[in-house]
């Protein structure tokens, strides 16, 4: 059986000032914008982002997930340089999901409009609807033998923290989708942007419900959990039904520019069934300016 090849993207921090305003840049943005142009800037950058595009069209996945930060301060411009990558890949239509990270709902502003999800709601259509704004979430994409199950972990702090949570109405939509019998046989996959198990010290940069999320898993249960946010291979597990481990993995950022183990990279899952999922991840080689299989492996 040839395997459903899934795609993994995320933080890839696409830098615009398209379209942006001085009104723009008050409250968090100000201390946002200073961040990026001394450092963010240099770490972060977009020829990286051009290269994955050439080698995703090259190896044509049968889907592609990006878990958010697809901006630095949530500006309109921003969004629109995402979305024109997107589109750039020629992707078939419904062929990429899109959800938001900590830095597309860095002000509340436009997290009350719905400002990203307006952008990307092409990348968001649930089979058997879903709501508007935060309320879509999760919502459940059928693909072959995957189901994609989309949660929202990003809230605007209102702070200079990262923090996420993902809140009790979609942690219990998170469980009736899991068990629905029209998931029945497919590997779920659950998509967020926050490590739903705590990586760094310090909760100014963690999801604060990761305890019932865990909570969650541990009843309904789930194949495979990805994420983003910590700019670095992560790999871990959490409990599901029985004990089982449900592996948990985290991607680097699509656009780091830092040492070989955490350069601009992006995972694939070669899925055959629920017990069969292949690890493979592709990183940016400095010397060739090319991407690159560095990692394959089966996840237990």
């Amino acid at each position: 059986m040839t395997p459903f090849r899934l795609a993994h993207v995320t933080d890839p921090h696409f830098r615009s000032f398209e379209g942006a305003r001085v009104g723009d840049f008050l409250g968090k943005r100000v201390v946002g914008t200073l961040n990026l142009m001394v450092n963010r800037r240099r770490s972060h950058k977009m020829d990286l982002l051009e290269a994955m595009g050439d080698d995703l069209r090259r190896e044509r996945p049968d889907h592609l997930a990006l878990t958010g930060d697809l901006s630095n301060v949530s500006l309109d411009g921003e969004w629109r340089a995402a979305r024109r990558w997107i589109e750039a890949l020629e992707a078939p239509e419904g062929t990429v999901t899109v959800i938001p990270g900590n830095h597309d709902a860095y002000v509340p502003d436009v997290v009350a409009r719905g400002a990203f999800e307006a952008m990307f709601g092409a990348y968001q259509t649930a089979d058997g609807g879903g709501g508007d704004g935060r309320a879509r979430y999760p919502f459940v994409r059928l693909r072959g033998p995957v189901a994609l199950i989309a949660l929202n972990s990003c809230v605007a702090t209102g702070d200079l923290g990262a923090w996420g949570e993902i809140g009790g109405a979609q942690l219990a939509a998170l469980e009736a989708a899991l068990t629905s019998p029209e998931l029945g046989g497919r590997v779920r996959v659950v998509l967020l942007h926050h490590p739903p198990v705590m990586q760094k010290g310090g909760e100014e940069r963690n999801l604060k419900d990761r305890a019932a999320l865990a909570a969650s898993l541990a009843r309904a249960g789930a194949d495979l959990v990805i994420h983003g946010h910590d700019h670095r291979d992560q790999r871990t597990s959490v409990a599901g039904p029985d004990g089982k481990p449900i592996p948990v993995i985290g991607a680097g950022s699509a656009s780091y520019v830092g040492r070989p183990e955490r350069r601009a990279r992006y995972n694939v899952y070669e899925v055959e069934g629920p017990d069969r999922i292949t690890l493979v991840t592709r990183a940016h080689d400095e010397a060739t300016g090319a991407f690159k299989e560095v990692r394959r492996e089966r996840l237990a």
